[in-house]
């Protein structure tokens, strides 16, 4: 006598008891693979790249600048491909391979396209990942506006074209190095001025005073925002720090965070 068993039978009979020591490895998923559509999946859909500049300086009032950039890495798997994948990250670049990892440069939005190749054709999938920056920049310590010799401090944001939004704080520390701005008379309180200053091809067009005034205290916290903020190539965005009193020695830093540009 002869039995034929449906597919759904031989999924049925899979259910033997394991005191036979019998093993039937998922026969009732050995349609659904080839059914499902080719889709991709990533271990993020943002990320941050992050920015680190430091000033070092030996002695000699020469600043060294120490720049790091760390950028996030994506990781992306495709699924149910019936033959070769190729990957297009939209930005230039491109991959090959079931699984493929990429960083940006630059922020953005980014449209990764997967593509299977087989004998029954081509299929594409994609996904829009999008990447944001931040910044941090620990600088040397500020000098006198009055000096002959006083450097300049300055802080790129480094935006990139396109409409984004910048968040950030900036820091000035009392170093030490001479008398506490909490024990000082009030005609030698430490003094900070913050400009924002608007460029473009490295000129100065435009600036904006966001604080300009004295304090009594060893820490001096300014924050800053610029809301949909535009620009297009050769224009930039940096901040000038400034003091007025002689006796100040503080050390600054300032880190923001910048969003993804639109167009």
């Amino acid at each position: 006598m002869r039995i034929a068993l449906s597919a759904f039978g031989l999924s049925m009979i899979i259910m033997i008891s394991t005191a036979g020591g019998v093993a039937i490895a998922k026969l009732s998923e050995m349609n659904s693979s080839s059914s499902a559509p080719f889709a991709v999946n990533a271990s993020s859909m943002s990320g941050v790249n992050e920015y680190i500049l430091i000033e070092v300086d030996e002695g000699d009032n020469d600043e060294e600048e120490v720049i790091t950039t760390k950028l996030h890495e994506f990781f992306f798997e495709s699924l149910n491909a019936k033959g070769m994948v190729t990957w297009d990250f939209g930005d230039g670049s491109f991959a090959t391979g079931k699984e493929a990892s990429h960083s940006y440069e630059d922020a953005g939005y980014y449209t990764v396209t997967a593509t299977s190749t087989s004998s029954r054709g081509i299929e594409l999938a994609t996904i829009i990942v999008m990447v944001e920056k931040s910044g941090y920049v620990e600088s040397d310590n500020m000098e006198c506006a009055c000096s002959p010799t006083a450097k300049s401090t300055i802080i790129g944001l480094v935006p990139v074209p396109g409409m984004v939004n910048f968040e950030g704080v900036v820091t000035v520390t009392h170093d030490g190095s001479s008398e506490s701005c909490s024990l000082r008379n009030p005609f030698q309180e430490c003094h900070l001025r913050v400009i924002i200053e608007y460029t473009k091809d490295g000129n100065v067009m435009e600036q904006q005073i966001l604080f300009d005034d004295t304090f009594r205290t060893n820490e001096k916290n300014i924050e800053f925002e610029l809301i949909d903020f535009e620009t297009e190539a050769g224009e930039s965005v940096q901040i000038r720090l400034e003091t007025d009193q002689l006796r100040d020695w503080h050390k600054p830093s300032t880190s923001w965070t910048m969003t993804a540009p639109i167009w």
